[in-house]
C-alpha cells in the first residue's frame, strides 16, 4: 500500500470565533480521516496569534498553538473562521499581518463566513470573487471595494483563495476541498456520514446549504449533471446520457468515472436519493409521490434505495430529520 501523505489544515482563530464556522469544517476533515482507513489524510491544528486558550463566541475556551511556532510553508490549507466582537465583523491586525506576510508560502487560503473580513484586511481579496454571509456582503464590499463580493454563492474558488458563505456553509466548503483532494466519492461518503447533502439546488439567497461540487472547476460533466437534476423522471440510462454529451457509451463510462470517481448510474442514483431526501424533509408528499417525482417509479424502489444507502426507510428518514413531522 502506498504511503499516505498527510495534508496539514490550520484553523487560524481569534477571540469571538463562531464554533460552527470552526467545528463544522474541522469535523468534515476528521470524518474523512476516520472513513479513509488508510492513515491520516488531514492533520488538523488550531492556531492563534498568541497561542493558549482563545474564547469562542459561545464562551467556550479553545486551546491553540501560537502562529509563530508554525512554519507557513508546511500549511497546505489555511482556514480562517468567522466571528464577531460586539456584533461587528472581526478585525485583528496581528492575525491579518501574519496572513499577508505568509500568504505566498501557503497552499490555499480559505475563509468561512465573516472570516473573509480578515482576508480582506490582509489584502488578499483584491481582484478576486468573494463570498461571505449574506448579511455582511454589502459591508465587505464597502470596506474592500477592489474585491468582487457575490451575494448568492455558497462558496467561491478564485485560484488558491476559497471563501464561503455564512456559518454552516463552512461544511460545504470543507466537502468541496475534500472532493478536490480525495475525489468526489470520498466527499460523498463524508457528507453521508455527517447527514448533510452533497448537492442541493439554489444558493444562500434561498438560505440553503448546498455543496456544488459538481460545478467545481475540473468537472467537465457539470452541465450534464445540472441537466440530470432537472430531468430525474426521465429514463436516464447510459445511452441517454452518452448521447446527451455526444460520446460513445464506452467512452462516456470511462471519462465520467475518471472525472467524478463514480459510475454514471451511481451518480443518477445519488441525485435521486438526494432529491427524495430533500422532499421528505421539506414537504408532506407521500413516499409514493416522491418516488415518482424523483424517477424511482415505485415506492418499493425508493425503499430499497434508502435501505441500501442509509439503512432506514424513507418514513424513518422523515421522522428523524423533517421539521414538519
Amino acid at each position: 500500500m502506498d504511503e499516505v501523505t498527510s495534508h496539514l489544515v490550520a484553523f487560524l482563530v481569534s477571540p469571538g470565533v463562531n464554533m460552527i464556522d470552526l467545528g463544522g469544517p474541522m469535523q468534515a476533515f476528521s470524518t474523512c480521516n476516520t472513513l479513509a482507513k488508510r492513515g491520516t489524510l488531514y492533520e488538523i491544528i488550531t492556531a492563534s496569534v498568541q497561542g493558549g486558550a482563545v474564547q469562542t463566541a459561545p464562551g467556550l475556551m479553545l486551546p491553540t498553538t501560537a502562529i509563530a511556532q508554525i512554519d507557513p510553508s508546511n500549511i497546505d490549507t489555511l482556514v480562517v473562521p468567522g466571528g464577531s466582537n460586539g456584533g461587528q465583523p472581526p478585525e485583528n491586525n496581528e492575525l491579518s499581518h501574519w496572513i499577508s506576510a505568509n500568504s505566498a508560502r501557503i497552499g490555499r487560503i480559505c475563509s468561512v463566513c465573516t472570516g473573509a473580513f480578515l482576508l480582506g484586511q490582509a489584502g488578499i481579496l483584491s481582484g478576486r470573487r468573494v463570498a461571505t454571509h449574506w448579511r455582511w456582503a454589502e459591508e465587505l464590499q464597502r470596506r474592500y471595494p477592489e474585491a468582487h463580493v457575490e451575494l448568492d454563492p455558497i462558496y467561491i474558488e478564485d485560484k488558491n483563495v476559497w471563501t464561503s458563505a455564512g456559518v454552516s456553509a463552512g461544511i460545504d466548503l470543507a466537502l468541496a476541498l475534500i472532493a478536490r483532494d480525495q475525489g468526489r466519492a470520498t466527499a460523498m461518503a463524508v457528507a453521508r456520514n455527517l447527514v448533510v447533502y452533497i448537492t442541493r439546488s439554489g444558493g444562500q439567497a434561498q438560505f440553503s446549504v448546498p455543496l456544488e461540487a459538481q460545478s467545481a472547476s475540473g468537472n467537465t460533466f457539470a452541465d450534464l449533471e445540472d441537466w440530470i437534476l432537472d430531468h430525474l423522471t426521465m429514463r436516464l440510462d447510459i445511452a441517454t446520457l452518452a448521447n446527451r454529451v455526444g460520446m460513445s457509451e464506452r467512452s462516456f463510462r470511462r471519462k465520467y468515472h475518471e472525472a467524478t470517481g463514480r459510475t454514471p448510474m451511481r451518480a443518477v442514483e445519488a441525485f435521486r436519493l438526494e432529491a427524495a431526501s430533500q422532499s421528505l424533509i421539506s414537504t408532506m408528499q407521500s413516499v409514493k409521490q416522491i418516488a415518482r417525482a424523483v424517477g424511482c417509479e415505485t415506492e418499493n424502489n425508493l425503499l430499497r434505495l434508502f435501505r441500501r444507502h442509509y439503512g432506514i426507510t424513507p418514513v424513518e428518514f422523515r421522522q428523524r430529520f423533517s421539521k414538519k413531522s
